[in-house]
């Protein structure tokens, strides 16, 4: 097993020779990017992207299809090679993977994506009004406002008290509300699917705003305060955390976005890469921080209605659903 020192990672990564292990190293960074740096991810992303077909026969020689939706998550198998592999494992009678290749296949087929590297904006090209910086104290509700290190649209929801409620215009990102899958361990814990305790709050305020906005940005960034019965305040509470980042709740929705309409929300190529089994062309379904009808589920925006149904927070490929996070800013 090969061992990476983390501290001189780029190089250590680089004097691999290429192998299956070399691409779960960059897989695995990728996948739970702890302490990683823009440079480590442009690296992984590059090496993975090449055309890697040998390795990917290699996994199907050792018949690793959990290892699959990942090999098409990260586009080693995409639509190119996709029928040639197939073929592959039908030869070598790994007939789980040559079935899961075909219903990868159909996908490809009956729902083409773009599926970039990092999310593109143009700036300008939205429907809606942009308000520049010096009018923030003007904003209107639908608005949209551009931040962001790489900027990006976010609607105004409210501009109340000197400040913000923004919402990203667009699904950033698919994942799951908990990272990891146990049907046993959801069954039994209902802390889980509670806000404050889930990994998709760590993930939003951490990976998600450290990414997105500006080191002056996140200095106008107002704390907000959530408790597990799902209330929102600006005063520290005991039975709440801070948060920086937020996902809105039903109640929030219902009161800013009033319409189905105004709820379907635009999808980025870059989050369709973690969708292979959803359906998603240009829209996305969207997470809410709201319990849902049991206590492994989360309600959901689908097509502009609000439901909960098969919205399981567990951490495995189904339910993968789009994060469009919002916060409060002050100007």
């Amino acid at each position: 097993m090969t061992i990476i020192n983390y501290y001189d990672e780029i190089k250590d990564f680089q004097r691999l020779t290429d192998c299956t292990e070399k691409v779960e190293i960059a897989v695995s960074r990728l996948e739970k990017p702890v302490g990683i740096t823009e440079e480590k991810v442009l690296m992984y992303q590059d090496y993975l992207f090449e055309n890697r077909l040998d390795t990917v026969m290699q996994f199907i020689d050792m018949n690793r299809l959990h290892i699959m939706p990942l090999l098409v998550k990260y586009r080693l198998i995409k639509k190119s090679n996709i029928l040639k592999l197939t073929e592959y494992a039908r030869e070598n009678r790994k007939l789980d993977i040559m079935s899961y290749l075909m219903e990868a296949g159909n996908q490809f087929r009956t729902q083409p994506r773009q599926m970039d590297v990092v999310t593109k904006f143009v700036k300008g090209k939205s429907s809606l009004p942009v308000v520049e910086k010096s009018d923030y104290s003007r904003a209107r509700a639908g608005d949209i406002i551009w931040l962001g290190r790489t900027p990006a649209p976010w609607k105004v929801l409210e501009n109340k008290g000197g400040r913000l409620l923004l919402l990203s215009e667009y699904v950033l990102d698919c994942l799951p509300f908990e990272d990891f899958y146990d049907p046993f361990y959801f069954s039994m814990s209902f802390d889980r699917t509670r806000w404050p305790f889930s990994t998709i709050r760590r993930h939003i305020n951490s990976d998600f705003y450290n990414s997105l906005l500006t080191e002056e940005e996140k200095h106008r960034v107002e704390s907000v305060y959530i408790s597990a019965d799902d209330r929102l305040t600006f005063e520290p509470r005991e039975d709440a955390k801070e948060d920086k980042m937020f996902l809105l709740s039903r109640s929030e929705t219902e009161k800013y976005l009033k319409t189905e309409k105004s709820r379907v929300a635009p999808v980025t190529s870059f989050a369709t890469r973690s969708m292979l089994y959803e359906r998603f062309e240009n829209y996305a379904y969207w997470w809410l921080r709201t319990p849902g009808e049991y206590t492994v589920e989360k309600m959901y925006v689908l097509n502009g209605r609000f439901t909960s149904r098969n919205s399981l927070v567990g951490g495995d490929h189904f339910n993968f659903l789009g994060v469009r996070p919002a916060f409060y800013y002050k100007y």
